[in-house]
């Protein structure tokens, strides 16, 4: 009876709350059908392509009380059709986000928990959508503005550890850092924008001694009347957490031409550093260069068949990614794109077979088609074909497969994100 009370009490707190406030609960549904034939990776002869159905679900509530401190939570699941047992007992909702927010002073706010960080062009910091589990953080962020909103700063850091301790422990996770410090700096002028970002990551070594792995780079957008000019270059210093000199650097650069009020056409290239195969094989050479893209979007720009960067897959040679993309908008519903790449790498390659090293560096063509359906401003259809054309090289470099095996990928995407309760 005493436990009936006191929920009763704490729902009749809740709905008052409510009803001082603001609230709004969302979801999101978003089931993904693949085929993959040489997804990833090249296929080897007799090999057979598969086709899978995997799916992500949320459930988010914000919430915004009478003193302006807003509240973010966010649950996730995550899974691959025919993954779980219908019996099974597994829990498989986890957190994705959860934070708060609140201003300290005029136009200085503190955000503190597990959030998404999304930066520029999204090749450092970006919360890498197209995987099924997305990427967030655990951090303070501290925002600071202009009166007129076009000077920004950002300041954030995190420290992790694998559960509670009471002294010491090492926190070596591969995926992960054991601190991380952020600072982003961004100006808008009329026809300009110009960031600069320092990105400072440390791992932690068995005698829990930490190496920092430095990126920083600028990123600029320039609006030429119609068109738009968008570059950045970040470079890459400190150790990894394999005790190695960090030298690396990329440079990106993309120009964006309306052909008429339905289409567009867009050319670049992207080029990351690497590391020759004659200094990976030298025993005494304690250095990379090769350019690691950390929590980018990198489905989204080095070819959605994802055979870089993907994975776990580093590319060690480095990669140039020279590209077109036409984009055309067939109504207000229907739009459909298509996507050129021509691939190499920057630097000779080690061709373990063979016991040798190959400075043919071409590693192919991909062509990524798209299509679009957007019935309702809430939901998304999307259909996608991609065909890789590899060499040779491509093969010594993933060290599998056969370039004359088809390689190509498809999906269906539907994506829903509906409001559920707004108030």
């Amino acid at each position: 009876m005493l436990k009936k009370t006191l929920l009763t009490l704490l729902m009749l707190i809740l709905i008052q709350q409510i009803g001082l406030a603001q609230f709004k609960l969302s979801a999101e549904f978003r089931p993904r059908a693949e085929f993959r034939d040489g997804y990833q990776t090249l296929s080897e002869p007799g090999e057979k392509g598969v086709f899978l159905i995997t799916q992500r679900t949320r459930l988010n509530a914000s919430f915004i009380d009478k003193n302006k401190v807003e509240s973010f939570l966010s649950f996730q699941d995550i899974r691959t059709w025919g993954q779980f047992n219908l019996n099974t007992t597994a829990s498989t909702v986890n957190l994705y986000q959860a934070w708060v927010k609140f201003n300290v002073i005029d136009r200085l706010s503190l955000k503190v928990g597990r959030q998404e960080f999304e930066y520029d062009d999204l090749k450092i910091l970006s919360n890498s959508t197209w995987r099924l589990q997305a990427r967030t953080h655990d951090a303070a962020l501290l925002e600071w503005q202009s009166t007129d909103s076009s000077f920004q700063v950002h300041l954030a850091g995190g420290v992790n550890n694998a559960r509670e301790e009471q002294f010491q422990a090492v926190f070596n996770d591969a995926g992960y850092y054991k601190n991380m410090g952020m600072v982003w700096l961004n100006k808008k002028f009329e026809s300009t924008e110009l960031s600069l970002l320092f990105l400072d990551l440390g791992r932690q070594l068995a005698d829990t001694s930490i190496n920092h792995f430095k990126t920083i780079g600028i990123y600029g957008v320039q609006k030429i009347g119609d068109m738009k000019l968008t570059g950045s270059f970040y470079l890459q210093r400190g150790e990894n957490r394999n005790d190695q000199k960090v030298a690396a650097s990329m440079a990106a650069l993309q120009l964006q031409v309306p052909l008429s009020q339905k289409s567009s056409l867009t050319g670049g290239f992207d080029i990351l550093s690497g590391t020759s195969a004659e200094d990976l094989q030298d025993p005494t050479f304690n250095e990379t260069n090769t350019f690691i893209p950390l929590y980018a979007r990198r489905h989204r720009y080095y070819g959605i068949q994802d055979m870089f960067y993907a994975g776990g897959f580093n590319v060690p040679g480095g990669l140039a990614d020279y590209f077109v993309k036409f984009r055309y908008k067939v109504s207000n519903k229907w739009s459909t794109a298509i996507h050129a790449h021509s691939f190499s790498t920057r630097e000779s390659i080690f061709d373990a077979e063979n016991n040798s090293i190959t400075n043919d560096k071409h590693l192919g063509y991909e062509v990524d088609t798209f299509v679009t359906f957007k019935p309702y401003s809430n939901m998304t259809l999307g259909f996608a074909y991609t065909h890789f054309f590899a060499t040779a090289s491509m093969r010594i470099l993933k060290q599998r497969g056969d370039e004359d095996e088809l390689a190509h990928f498809a999906y269906i995407q539907l994506s829903y994100s509906p409001t559920l309760f707004s108030k």
